[in-house]
C-alpha cells in the first residue's frame, strides 16, 4: 500500500482536478453527451452553474436561490417533533451507540469462495463501527507473479500472499478528513463566479472522493494489523484494489449524515512473523502451568 499523502497534497490535487473549465452549463440538449462528466453528481447534466468565462448569470442566480430554498426546507423539516400526535418521523434513524455512525446501505462485490479465513490476533478483534472485519488468505502468489522475488532473503524473506478483505471506513474519520481537505482547499481556491476561498457545489463530489479514498486506504492499513499481516511497501506491488466503484460511491455519499462505508479489497501482503495470537498465549500459559510442580508436593 502506498505511503499516506499529506492533507495539503490531497487538497491541492482536489483543486487541480476541479477547475472551472471542468464544469460548463450546457446551452442545449446536444451538449449532454452520453458519457457522464467526471464531476457529475449523477443528476441532470443541465444543472446550472458557472461557465468557462466565469460569468455568474441568471442560471447561476437561480441555482443559488434553489439551493437556499432547499436548505430552508431542510431546516423546517428538522424542526418537526418526532412521535406524539404527529407520529414518528419517517426519516428517524435507529438508535446507535454514542459517536457511532449509521452504516451505508450498499451492495458489496461478491466474496471469493476459495481461501482460508484468518482469525484476528485477539478474540473479537474484528469488530469496528458496528461492522465485522474479515480477512481471507487466498494462498501464496504464483511463481510467475511479479511480487514473487520479494520472498528471497535479500528482500522480505517471507512468503507473499494474496488476500481478500472486507472492512469499514468509519464515517467519523470520513467527516474529519473531508472537513480538513475543504479547509486546505479553501486556502487556494479561486473559482470564477465565486468568492475567493469558496468551494463551489460542482467541486464538492471531488472533495468527498478524495476523503473517501484517503479513509479507505488507512482503514485497510489499520484492518490488516488486527490479523497480524504486514503491508508491502514496494510501489504497485503493495497496491490495494478496492472492488467497489469509489467514484460512484462518492457521488451518492450523504455529506449530511456521513455514514460509515463497508468495502471489500484485494492486495498482496505477508504474515508478520512477530505477531502473537491470543490463543497462542493461552496455550503457552497452560503448558507453563502444567510444567510447574505443585508447591505442596
Amino acid at each position: 500500500m502506498p505511503s499516506k499523502p499529506t492533507l495539503a497534497a490531497i487538497a491541492a490535487l482536489a483543486l487541480a482536478s476541479t477547475s472551472a473549465d471542468a464544469f460548463v452549463a450546457p446551452s442545449s440538449t446536444s451538449a449532454c453527451s452520453s458519457s457522464p462528466s467526471a464531476l457529475s453528481m449523477g443528476k441532470s447534466m443541465a444543472m446550472p452553474g458557472p461557465s468557462k468565462s466565469g460569468s455568474s448569470g441568471p442560471a447561476t442566480s437561480e441555482y443559488r436561490m434553489k439551493k437556499m430554498s432547499d436548505r430552508m426546507k431542510g431546516k423546517k423539516k428538522k424542526g418537526k417533533k418526532k412521535g406524539g400526535f404527529g407520529g414518528a418521523d419517517d426519516d428517524e434513524e435507529d438508535t446507535l451507540p454514542t459517536g457511532e455512525k449509521k452504516i451505508m446501505d450498499q451492495e458489496l462485490a461478491a466474496e471469493p469462495e476459495e481461501g482460508e479465513e484468518v482469525a484476528p490476533l485477539v478474540a473479537g478483534g474484528g469488530a469496528k463501527a458496528g461492522y465485522t472485519i474479515r480477512l481471507k488468505d487466498l494462498e501464496p502468489v504464483a511463481d510467475d507473479d511479479e511480487a514473487k522475488y520479494l520472498e528471497s532473503e535479500d528482500e522480505l524473506g517471507r512468503v507473499v500472499h494474496n488476500f481478500w478483505l472486507t472492512a469499514i471506513a468509519d464515517g467519523n474519520e470520513i467527516e474529519k478528513i473531508r472537513t480538513d481537505v475543504l479547509k486546505q482547499s479553501a486556502k487556494n481556491a479561486n473559482f470564477p463566479g465565486f468568492r475567493k476561498g469558496q468551494i463551489p457545489p460542482y467541486a464538492q463530489p471531488k472533495m468527498t472522493n478524495f476523503a473517501l479514498q484517503e479513509v479507505l486506504v488507512t482503514s485497510c492499513q489499520e484492518a490488516i494489523t488486527r490479523f497480524g499481516v504486514n503491508e508491502i511497501n514496494e510501489g504497485q506491488l503493495g497496491a490495494v484494489t478496492f472492488n467497489e466503484d469509489v467514484e460512484e460511491l462518492s457521488k451518492k455519499y450523504n455529506i449530511r449524515s456521513f455514514p460509515s462505508v463497508p468495502f471489500t479489497a484485494n492486495f498482496r501482503a505477508t504474515f508478520d512473523p512477530e505477531a502473537i495470537r491470543e490463543d497462542a498465549i493461552d496455550v503457552d500459559a497452560t503448558e507453563e502451568e502444567a510444567a510447574t510442580p505443585d508447591a505442596e508436593e
